[in-house]
């Protein structure tokens, strides 16, 4: 049983709950506006929507969100016509997308459910500008001690994946259909952690979790029998209508980031950034068949 992972789990959750009664009172202390979903402000003056999901990671309250991206929205109103830009975090990853496609859209997305994004793309009209240069695999993890080699071997097997609406799950059920997995019984919860805990605990026969988890769990004496297909990563999205001129304008502030303000990318846990092709977000929904 890989222990230690369970153990971080566990840790971390405790964490996380302790927090965030602090987190909370961070934001009130800086002032934040209140989110609205109008950009305009009380007297007309105009604010832009800066959208956020972080998907099924961690059970991260709003607050705690809000904190993460304040530099980021900070500097993106800094680049872009001096405008305030608001932070708009959401957990829940279809609200993300219903927020996303309402009559009052955001100037900017960013997520890390690959699959809804690549179809806010393709249906709803939103625009690429960045996403991570690394790709985004899915892994399939069992114990040490587990019979189990291969993708190919699961036919019949339990498997648990996180939230359904992820791309971790979009991509995990692509490769079993790719290998042609005959009745495998599939379950799902909501948090990436959760799922690895539970194989941990010898409840679930695989899991299918994100490469950050697959990492950790290597770490912790556990094994990936197989990986998913590498597909596009978290990406940031202009709405549909923004104007090329300012397409190109986000595009250059974001790229920007990589030389000038990469201590604001590693709050959000990102690297750099490189410029994303609409053509990368269709080759996802190809391989997933969404």
């Amino acid at each position: 049983m890989n222990t230690a992972l369970l153990s971080h789990v566990t840790g971390r959750r405790a964490v996380l709950r302790g927090v965030v009664g602090a987190a909370a009172a961070a934001v009130a202390w800086q002032g934040f506006p209140s989110i609205s979903w109008s950009q305009q402000q009380a007297g007309g003056a105009e604010r832009w929507r800066l959208l956020i999901n972080e998907a099924v990671t961690a059970d991260l309250s709003i607050s705690m969100l809000a904190l993460r991206y304040r530099g980021w929205a900070d500097y993106l109103g800094g680049q872009i016509r001096s405008k305030q830009v608001v932070v708009d975090p959401v957990i829940d990853i279809q609200n993300f997308v219903r927020q996303a496609s309402s009559d009052q859209k955001p100037l900017i997305i960013f997520g890390k459910s690959v699959n809804q994004l690549s179809k806010l793309v393709r249906d709803g009209g939103y625009q690429p500008l960045v996403r991570r240069p690394e790709p985004y695999k899915a892994a399939f993890i069992v114990n040490n001690n587990s019979p189990i080699t291969s993708i190919g071997q699961l036919s019949g097997k339990k498997i648990l994946m996180p939230d359904e609406s992820s791309a971790t799950v979009a991509v995990a059920r692509a490769e079993i259909r790719r290998m042609n997995v005959r009745e495998p019984y599939i379950s799902y919860t909501r948090y990436q952690d959760s799922v690895s805990a539970q194989v941990a605990a010898g409840l679930a026969e695989v899991g299918a979790v994100n490469p950050t988890l697959a990492k950790k769990w290597q770490e912790g004496g556990g094994r990936i029998i197989g990986e998913t297909q590498p597909v596009v990563n978290w990406s940031v999205l202009a709405a549909p209508g923004v104007p090329a001129d300012m397409v190109s304008k986000l595009t250059e502030s974001l790229l920007a980031m990589n030389s000038q303000s990469a201590g604001i990318l590693s709050e959000i846990g990102v690297k750099q950034w490189v410029k994303a092709d609409r053509k990368e977000y269709l080759a996802l929904l190809d391989y997933t068949h969404e």
